[in-house]
């Protein structure tokens, strides 16, 4: 239980860092308008919410520390 806890706390405390200084973004595309052969859509370039990164970085130092200091 040691280890694993300890590495998902790493992974954790990486991407909610990540995420709390806006490199992650994804592209989401809507459709507009739709007349017969027209059709126009529109691609907007969003970031998942900055309070996510603090969130997973909270629980990937609860976890570090878990695993840190539970034995065997």
């Amino acid at each position: 239980m040691r280890l694993p806890a300890f590495i998902l706390g790493v992974i954790l405390l990486v991407a909610g860092g990540l995420i709390a200084a806006g490199v992650f973004k994804f592209q989401s595309t809507e459709k507009v308008l739709d007349m017969g052969p027209i059709e126009v859509t529109k691609t907007d370039t969003k970031s998942p919410p900055i309070n996510l990164g603090w969130v997973l970085m909270g629980v990937g130092a609860v976890a570090v520390v878990v695993g840190a200091i539970s034995k065997k």
